[in-house]
């Protein structure tokens, strides 16, 4: 693996991305759902980008890039702070495994799945912390989703 000379420790005061896609906003797509911050079933991490260390056009790169072998349609960014995400009781974990600059959202808590749902104490528990982290998150949409570089406002 490449080096990566981000510190391994996320701080508070760090900006994290998320990468928006078309099932993560409203029909307008002007707000972000709670199913943006969800994890899917089976894994307790949500990907984000370390914003702090890498810049927009980063961050548009890499949606541009996984979302290309997925047919999935990326709309835009939203952005928040670490220690917000903190605050709802979640966690940010550095995972560069994956690339330098990549981290995750833990909630503490497994989706379920269809054979084994969630009780419904840890379904409002999460339920309450995605609504959370919509309502604080800055969503971004993107005005040139298929341009090869972030041109909209300041993240």
């Amino acid at each position: 693996m490449p080096m990566c000379d981000i510190p391994i420790e996320v701080v508070g005061a760090e900006k994290i991305v998320r990468i928006v896609t078309v099932s993560h906003v409203n029909p307008s797509r002007t707000k972000l759902k709670p199913r943006a911050f969800r994890s899917r079933p089976g894994y307790d991490e949500v990907s984000v980008i370390r914003h702090t260390h890498r810049d927009a056009h980063f961050c548009k790169a890499k949606a541009l890039e996984l979302v290309a072998s997925s047919g999935i349609e990326y709309v835009g960014l939203a952005v928040l702070l670490v220690h917000r995400v903190r605050a709802v009781g979640s966690e940010v974990h550095d995972s560069r495994e994956q690339f330098c600059g990549h981290a995750h959202i833990s909630h503490g808590i497994m989706p379920g799945t269809p054979d084994e749902p969630l009780s419904p104490e840890d379904n409002l528990t999460l339920d309450k912390r995605v609504e959370a982290l919509c309502s604080t998150a800055q969503y971004h949409k993107d005005p040139e989703p298929q341009a090869e570089h972030w041109a909209g406002a300041e993240l």
